[in-house]
Order: C-alpha cells, then sequence, then structure tokens
C-alpha cells in the first residue's frame, strides 16, 4: 500500500510538473507585487492559501491599496473568474462523490488544474485528483511566498511582470487548440472576446464575452443535438 502511494506521489508529481514552473514564476511575481504595495509575507501567504485565484490576485493587489468596497471586489471577482461557471460543469458529477473532499476540489480548480484533469487518461482515484490540486497550489503558495521575501530583501523593477500570467493563459490556449480537433468553441470565444473588447474596451468586455460565447456554444450544441436525433 505504501509502495502505491509512493508510486502515486511521483506520477502526480511529473503529471503537474509544468503546473509548478509556472505557478512558481508566476506565484513569485504575486507575493513581489505585493510586497511593492506595502505587504508582506504574511499577506503572500493568506492570500494564496484563502484566496488562491490567480489573476484575480493581482487584481486584489490595488483594491488593498485604494480601500475598494466588497461589493467593487465581490463584483470584480465575479467578473474575472467568472469561466470557472463553465469549465466546472465538466467536472460537478465527479465531485460529487468525493464526500468529505469535495468542497477543497471546487475551490481549488484553477485553469491549470482543470487542464491536468483533462488530460488524464480515465477516472483516477479521489487520492491522486486530491494531490494534484493540492500539489498546484502549493506550488503558488511557495512562490507567493518566495516573491514577497524577494522583493522585500532585493528590491527590483516589476514593471511588466504582471502579464506573464496573460502569457501563461495564451501558451494554455494554443496547446489546447493544437491538441483539439474541434476548434469551433475556440473560435467562437475568440470572435466574441475581440468583438466585446471593441464595443465595450479593455476594462468591461469579460464578463459580456464569455455570456455571449456560452449562449452562442449551447445554441449551436441544441442546433446540434437535434440534428443528430432527427
Amino acid at each position: 500500500m505504501s509502495g502505491m502511494v509512493k508510486g502515486d506521489r511521483l506520477r502526480v508529481l511529473r503529471m503537474t510538473l509544468p503546473v509548478m514552473c509556472g505557478y512558481l514564476f508566476l506565484g513569485t511575481a504575486f507575493g513581489a507585487t505585493l510586497a511593492q504595495a506595502g505587504f508582506g509575507p504574511a499577506w503572500a501567504l493568506m492570500a494564496s492559501g484563502l484566496v488562491y485565484a490567480g489573476s484575480l490576485q493581482f487584481v486584489m493587489v490595488p483594491f488593498l491599496v485604494s480601500g475598494a468596497s466588497l461589493l467593487t471586489v465581490a463584483l470584480t471577482a465575479l467578473m474575472v473568474n467568472a469561466r470557472h461557471l463553465f469549465y466546472g460543469l465538466s467536472w460537478i458529477e465527479r465531485f460529487s462523490r468525493m464526500k468529505a473532499i469535495r468542497p477543497y476540489m471546487i475551490f481549488s480548480l484553477t485553469d491549470e488544474t482543470y487542464s491536468v484533469f483533462c488530460s488524464l487518461p480515465g477516472e483516477e482515484s479521489d487520492g491522486v485528483m486530491l494531490r494534484i490540486a493540492l500539489y498546484d497550489q502549493l506550488y503558488w503558495v511557495a512562490g507567493s511566498v518566495i516573491g514577497s521575501l524577494l522583493a522585500t530583501g532585493l528590491p527590483f523593477d516589476l514593471t511588466g511582470i504582471d502579464f506573464s500570467m496573460t502569457a501563461l493563459f495564451i501558451v494554455i490556449c494554443v496547446e489546447r487548440a493544437l491538441a483539439s480537433e474541434n476548434r469551433l468553441p475556440m473560435i467562437v470565444g475568440a470572435c466574441c472576446s475581440l468583438l466585446s473588447l471593441f464595443l465595450l474596451g479593455p476594462d468591461r468586455f469579460l464578463a459580456p464575452a464569455l455570456a455571449a460565447t456560452a449562449l452562442l456554444l449551447t445554441v449551436m450544441g441544441a442546433a446540434k443535438g437535434k440534428e443528430e436525433r432527427a
């Protein structure tokens, strides 16, 4: 039994290695950004341990500085992380069978963890999936604390480093596009995003783009299902 557990640990470590490389760097960027705003390592640890929301954590930094209202924070969190509502649905049945660890699995489902789950060859045990989610969060927490400590002791210019999160999203999207046979959802999402960006601007385009993409894909999926039944 111990050998099986050890084997699972090594296998999960190999599966999450790309996430580790990205999260250590991005977490370091977040921790350093937070430190430059005047919040120390303890804040980095709490934010990455309790919030754990990737890009939202970067957005959260100016909110902490300006003392934004809870309503503003809540609405921004909904818009920035609304995508979780869509891809989280594909795992709702699997998570419902996980009993005690279900709340943590829902909480820890990030874009990168979702990608690792989707790459699994078959249905894995609860323990393996929990390790994947937990390892990924530990990478992010470690990077955040390291970044905060480095920025506190070794001040350096971090201008533009927050773009690293966007760069990681682009890499993941390209990899999924190359591996997928059906690229229509990505094309629809790209068109909706560009149109919303053009009409609404960079500060307000995300939620409408997500809503339009979800609506179009739902209608197209329903139409396709109707044709197959005919």
